[in-house]
């Protein structure tokens, strides 16, 4: 299997929430820990939150550069060779991420990335750890978002641009249900401590299959 040129950032960061999985029964980097963390940090309004100074705001452009630099040739790849190098780059982004920001901001950027990942913040082994997911859980949680993923796949291109986002947003909401649905009330309850205060800024992000970007707040 090789990877061809519909290797866009959201796929990217798809395919990194479907391998972090593998790594559920040991320590690694989940999407909040790296995955997303880095793209999040690219966003103005997330950059204000954490109230960053205009040096940290430069190097985390730079990070961002050097990251988009290491995709390159991963078209060329096989999927087990690609899925090391994810995990290579995704340690090494988290490494760059916690060597620009205070301590308290990476509090907060954890906080805010559970947020935004939604059902897939589940894929983070620090997540999974601090609510003490149990095996069937964690293989119940897989089995949504791997249906998830499907429905999303059917939707497709073409189409009305407007339909096609309400038709996400609706799976996105059902799978966080379901997602919700298989834990505990404890855990529910860490969760929301674990999510912080809601971040109501405007997220910036690339559709899974479209064309161009589209604004969302996180709720």
């Amino acid at each position: 299997m090789r990877f061809g040129r519909w290797m866009t950032a959201g796929v990217a960061l798809a395919l990194v929430v479907s391998f972090s999985f593998a790594q559920q029964g040991r320590r690694g980097p989940g999407m909040g820990a790296g995955g997303s963390s880095l793209f999040l940090l690219s966003q103005k309004s997330v950059q204000d939150e954490l109230k960053l100074t205009e040096d940290q705001v430069k190097k985390v452009t730079a990070l961002e550069e050097k990251q988009r630099e290491s995709f390159k040739g991963f078209k060329d790849l096989s999927k087990e060779e690609a899925k090391a190098k994810f995990e290579e780059r995704a340690k090494e982004t988290k490494k760059g991420v916690d060597e620009i920001l205070k301590p308290e901001q990476v509090k907060r950027l954890k906080q805010i990335s559970i947020q935004q990942n939604g059902s897939r913040a589940f894929s983070d082994p620090e997540v999974a750890e601090a609510l003490k997911l149990s095996d069937e859980q964690k293989e119940k949680i897989k089995g949504i978002q791997e249906d998830s993923f499907k429905e999303m796949r059917e939707i497709g291109r073409g189409g009305d641009p407007e339909e096609s986002r309400k038709k996400r947003e609706s799976i996105r909401k059902a799978t966080d249900e379901k997602v919700q649905g298989v834990l505990s009330a404890e855990q529910k309850t860490k969760l929301k401590e674990l999510s912080g205060e809601p971040f109501k800024g405007e997220i910036k992000r690339p559709e899974f299959r479209g064309k161009g970007k589209k604004k969302s707040e996180i709720q």
